[in-house]
């Protein structure tokens, strides 16, 4: 696989900053029509799922607050919040320090294998560290679509 997916998280976590880059808090916690979920739910479970992926499901401590399992989780929804979400900018923040961290921590591990194989909600099985950081790619991939809708839909 190759050192190169540190460059591609990287790569894929800056264009959804950059999609993000403009909106205010308020405008985050909109959620469009028929949907069930925001700007800034989506954006806390990136941070959240790669965070899992990369480090709790390979036995490595979590680099988040623990408050992001009951807030971003699968399943979670800001209509069940109850308590003060993360503010949007430290999200944000996470989200900027999360590749650089990533990289720092798992170069020469990709090949190495975790100790419970995780089956994701698609029926795929990952079994590596590198084939959970490969996964995280097209997570990541497919909540930026989910953000850029939510986007168009909120400023139109």
């Amino acid at each position: 696989m190759g050192e190169i997916i540190f460059s591609q998280l990287e790569f894929i976590r800056g264009q959804t900053l950059k999609m993000v880059q403009d909106l205010s808090e308020e405008q985050a916690d909109i959620i469009p029509a028929k949907f069930r979920n925001n700007i800034r739910w989506n954006l806390g479970h990136i941070a959240f799922v790669q965070d899992a992926f990369a480090f709790q499901l390979n036995g490595r401590p979590s680099l988040i607050s623990a408050q992001y399992r009951s807030f971003f989780a699968n399943g979670t929804s800001p209509e069940n919040w109850t308590e003060d979400v993360p503010r949007l900018a430290d999200i944000v923040k996470v989200l900027e320090q999360q590749p650089k961290q990533i990289a720092s921590i798992l170069p020469g591990k990709l090949d190495e294998r975790v100790s419970k194989p995780y089956t994701t909600s698609s029926g795929f099985t990952l079994d590596t560290i590198g084939g959970f950081l490969n996964f995280c790619l097209y997570h990541e991939g497919m909540h930026f679509s989910v953000i850029k809708i939510y986007k168009k839909l909120i400023q139109s």
